[in-house]
């Protein structure tokens, strides 16, 4: 966790007709004559070449396109590479076998040819589809922006992809070839883009870094024909040293919304962590988020509907704040039962305008869960403590939304990448099922219904079911990494097995099946 994400390219490697090559180099201009000559002489001796990504060595093809040799995917072993190898692929995501042919803007009028390459998409959930992605530079949290990777004005413009987002009071915005979208879904399929429902191991992340990555999903995007980056605004992380800084940005935002006339932008979005939420008696409700000194007020159809979608954040809320309040009181308080330090943080996403005397009011809003470090969606504290196992225990990971029903889903709500499977073989990827013992017999028909179609696929599922106070309780022994020594994931799997909280197989668990 210590390491550069921009560091990860740079060490994954690739065996191309007996030389070794930085993934990097494959779209460099200045290597791709060696490149090409490395590829031509790979597919005449070999036949393939090697993804050094993972201790394993990984297969790839190599293909002659139009006088130029492209690298793809071996069949079926796509998941099988480093969540963040370029030619990782997995089918469960909702993403293609092959690497497509596709440069980046910045590459676009080069005459050189390359080994083309695309960058991994993790999107399973689809709300942000609009125009293709392969019209805009790849979004991945390992890749820092540089100079030569940033188009011209007209190009960055031409690359975004349009989305229709339907506002509260307003007439529906005409787009004939996009569906509009609700707040709920611009921020969930925000969320996924930016990549902040996945884990690598050698990857930092606070809220600037949270921050950052959605701000560059923004520049990819225009929300009812205006670049979204323009009008939405995530406060930076507060810093005594930075105050002023912060208040002026606010300042300038609030300013912005109280501008009238034809050239005035309307509503903007707001996407910050909550703090609190207070309701006085006969005013409007209001919201303390983080990050910034002044509240925001949440108009009655806006409260409304969180009161129906969003519950489980809206408790979250009021647990947090009465966490807060024990903690200022005192430290000692958090021992006693019912203060959990495992609570989720509450993400806030709105859609405000200006009011009288520099007021915001937010005329839609949406709440969801996250961890409170890493930022990834987790819905309760005991998603909370899960995610903590999985990052303190070094794992890659993935969690899946999903705006379905539970009964409804067809995928896990997470993966966890290159562990020992309960046959002591690896797997590309096992599912994780955090169950509740209260959970009704239709809703267990439906998981084991997916652990079933899960195991046709060779996926085997990880169950635990949460018992005991929130003092005494503990995440389980989760699946060994396929780097583990034998005789320590050995160990492990037996752990799994004796333990009276939790279950590894393929398909459904007979020890939980009611």
């Amino acid at each position: 966790m210590s390491k550069n994400p921009s560091s990860i390219p740079q060490a994954i490697r690739l065996m191309i007709g007996g030389r070794v090559f930085a993934q990097g180099e494959l779209n460099s201009p200045a290597s791709a004559a060696e490149v090409q000559q490395a590829l031509d002489a790979a597919r005449q001796k070999f036949g393939h070449a090697l993804c050094l990504c993972r201790r394993q060595p990984l297969k790839l093809q190599v293909r002659l396109r139009e006088a130029t040799y492209h690298l793809a995917v071996w069949p079926n072993e796509g998941p099988m590479h480093d969540s963040e190898c370029a030619f990782f692929r997995d089918e469960l995501l909702g993403t293609s076998n092959d690497v497509t042919q596709a440069r980046r803007p910045a590459d676009q009028n080069a005459n050189t040819p390359h080994a083309l390459v695309t960058q991994p998409e993790h999107r399973p959930y689809r709300a942000l589809m609009g125009q293709p992605k392969a019209q805009a530079a790849p979004i991945s949290p390992a890749r820092q922006p540089t100079t030569q990777d940033a188009p011209s004005t007209e190009t960055a413009q031409a690359a975004r992809r349009s989305i229709s987002l339907s506002v509260p009071g307003q007439r529906a915005f005409e787009d004939t070839k996009h569906r509009p979208l609700n707040l709920q879904k611009l921020a969930m399929g925000l969320w996924e883009e930016a990549e902040l429902c996945r884990w690598h191991p050698a990857w930092r992340r606070d809220w600037g870094r949270a921050r950052y990555q959605l701000q560059q999903v923004a520049k990819t995007l225009l929300v009812n024909d205006a670049p979204l980056d323009e009008f939405m605004f995530v406060p930076r992380p507060y810093r005594e040293s930075a105050q002023e800084q912060i208040n002026a940005e606010w300042a300038g935002f609030t300013g912005s919304l109280q501008r009238r006339g034809a050239g005035a932008p309307g509503l903007r979005m707001l996407i910050a962590p909550v703090r609190s939420l207070s309701v006085p008696p006969n005013r409007p409700p209001v919201m303390h988020l983080r990050h910034l000194r002044n509240p925001i007020g949440v108009s009655d159809a806006a409260m409304e509907f969180l009161h129906i979608a969003c519950r489980a954040p809206l408790r979250q809320l009021q647990a947090n704040d009465n966490l807060d309040r024990a903690q200022r009181a005192s430290a000692t308080k958090l021992n006693v039962e019912g203060y959990n330090k495992n609570n989720p943080e509450v993400m806030g996403f709105f859609l405000v305008e200006g009011g009288t005397r520099g007021a915001v009011y937010a005329r839609a809003a949406w709440l969801m869960n996250v961890h409170p470090r890493s930022f990834i969606p987790a819905n309760s504290p005991n998603t909370v403590m899960l995610v903590d196992a999985l990052l303190d225990r070094g794992h890659a990971f993935d969690r899946l939304l999903a705006d379905v029903p539970p009964m409804k889903k067809t995928a896990p709500d997470w993966l966890v990448r290159h562990v020992i499977g309960p046959d002591g073989k690896p797997v590309a990827r096992a599912a994780l099922d955090v169950l509740d013992r209260g959970a009704t017999p239709e809703y267990l028909q439906a998981r084991q219904a997916m652990a079933k179609a899960l195991a046709d696929k060779g996926v085997p599922t990880w169950y635990w079911v949460p018992q005991g106070s929130w003092r005494e309780r503990r995440v389980p022994p989760l699946p060994p990494t396929d780097e583990q020594p034998s005789a320590e994931a050995a160990q492990i799997l037996k752990d799994i097995g004796e333990a009276a909280d939790c279950d590894f197989q393929f398909g459904h668990s007979p020890r939980f099946a009611t």
